[in-house]
């Protein structure tokens, strides 16, 4: 579906519904919905009238079940220049980096209206469930509130703003910005597509299963500046945009990200826009609550997945006390700048940490952050699905045993989706070949030792490993 259908519609919008009604003739016609129908019965002077709840109700069950508001709504920059409707459309499928528009060849507005997003427009709109969408559909399967779900159900929460405001909506509503790699760590379930650290490790290594090396390198240099047309078109969508997500690299090191927030305040709505950032906990620069003070609310999520050895260990370069000192500065300079800013933990689930994660919970109670859990889908040999069954069930046990008291983010997968996750699908012995494989070669590269690290882990495990 092309949102440029809609540019007449809203030009002869005379201000009494006919936006409305074209809107849903359009949509009738192309996707055997009955949006008109349900209009003429809802007329004010119709005999069979329905109150505003049963409007609501009616509208509702024309929202295809597997419908995804993301393509509609959402647009995602990666460091190479791509746009996705989201952070886990086709994640961890290499082939999708070839063949498609990038910046800075092509501009902002090409990007939201290329025929990848036109094809998963229509694909939801009838109904269907594309394959570059598994991570929420297994997510699902695994009784998890997906990504999906989590916005607006899937579109059934506010069926009239999504057949009349999301779905013909003509510029993003939200952004989700990978300015670059640039990054000053080398987290373990990470890859040199989105941290410039790993590039010289796995050139040296001569491992080239991650990508193109030559893709890597061009990640950690910013695109959006690059076309002029962007800042243009940035303005326009301003207006409309009420909140924007930065991600890693790492989005403090982000040079074209201060100058994207100068835009927003100058013709965005920034008293109305909410920010949202996955940081690494390295960086806290007071000059930043400057910035995000006009805002009408900044959320810090701090990607902490364990504790001390364990958890510098995982995120490499990383020193475990300046994590705590800067979080405490957070706390600080977000009263000290008037700004607005919940902190959560945001806790990716993987291989190496899944064990731990009681003991993590209980080190972390005393700083009162919400926990957030995130599922390792890419790189496939981390995602806790490949653990032996045996192991897994000694896994549950932990996790079944974790009291968060009033700490878990009501957003966060609960430990029963965790481990419905972790038992959806059979381990693959391959996978778990990979993990082995390597954590050897980098362990031996930084002089770490997996065992020395996770020791409860590695007697689990150990069994497994040449088997």
């Amino acid at each position: 579906m092309d949102k440029k259908t809609f540019i007449p519609i809203f030009q002869n919008d005379d201000g009494a519904g006919s936006a409305v009604w074209y809107t849903s003739e359009y949509l009738d016609n192309n996707y055997d919905l009955q949006l008109v129908d349900i209009i003429k019965k809802t007329k004010p002077k119709a005999v069979n009238k329905y109150t505003d709840q049963e409007y609501t109700e009616i509208l509702r069950e024309q929202v295809p079940d597997n419908f995804c508001l993301y393509p509609f709504t959402h647009f995602q920059l990666d460091p190479d220049g791509r746009a996705r409707p989201c952070c886990k459309y086709k994640v961890g499928d290499p082939t999708w980096q070839k063949d498609v528009p990038k910046l800075p060849d092509v501009n902002l507005d090409d990007l939201w209206n290329q025929d990848e997003f036109q094809s998963l427009r229509d694909q939801f709109l009838r109904n269907e469930r594309p394959t570059g969408c598994k991570a929420c559909w297994d997510e699902e399967a695994a009784g998890m509130k997906s990504m999906r779900l989590v916005r607006e159900q899937g579109g059934k929460e506010h069926p009239h703003a999504t057949f009349y405001h999301h779905i013909p909506r003509l510029y993003p509503k939200t952004l989700d910005l990978k300015l670059s790699n640039l990054c000053n760590l080398k987290c373990r379930i990470c890859t040199p597509f989105l941290s410039s650290q790993w590039i010289n490790e796995i050139k040296i290594l001569e491992v080239n299963d991650m990508g193109d090396h030559s893709t890597f390198v061009s990640n950690s240099r910013e695109k959006f500046s690059a076309n002029p047309e962007n800042e243009e078109i940035l303005k326009t969508w301003a207006k409309t945009i009420d909140f924007m997500e930065f991600y890693g690299g790492e989005p403090l090191m982000q040079q074209e990200h201060d100058d994207i927030l100068k835009i927003m305040v100058e013709h965005g709505n920034p008293s109305t826009t909410g920010l949202y950032y996955n940081t690494n906990t390295t960086i806290c620069k007071e000059e930043l609550f400057k910035i995000w003070q006009p805002f009408k609310e900044v959320y810090i999520n701090f990607s902490i997945d364990d504790i001390e050895k364990r958890f510098e260990y995982q995120r490499y370069n990383a020193i475990w006390n300046e994590s705590l000192d800067n979080i405490q500065k957070y706390k600080e300079l977000a009263i000290k700048h008037n700004v607005n800013m919940p902190l959560r933990l945001y806790v990716t689930v993987g291989i190496l940490n899944v064990l731990y994660l009681k003991e993590f919970v209980e080190r972390m109670k005393p700083l009162g952050i919400p926990i957030l859990f995130n599922m390792v889908h890419y790189p496939h040999h981390y995602s806790i699905v490949n653990l032996p069954t045996k192991v897994k069930d000694v896994v549950k046990e932990k996790l079944l045993a974790i009291d968060f008291g009033n700490l878990l983010d009501p957003y966060s997968p609960t430990i029963d989706n965790i481990t419905n996750f972790m038992y959806g699908s059979e381990s693959n012995p391959e996978l778990l070949k990979t993990f082995f494989h390597k954590t050897k070669i980098h362990d031996e590269f930084r002089k770490d030792s997996f065992s020395e690290t996770f020791p409860e882990l590695y007697e689990l495990l150990k069994d497994y490993e040449l088997t």
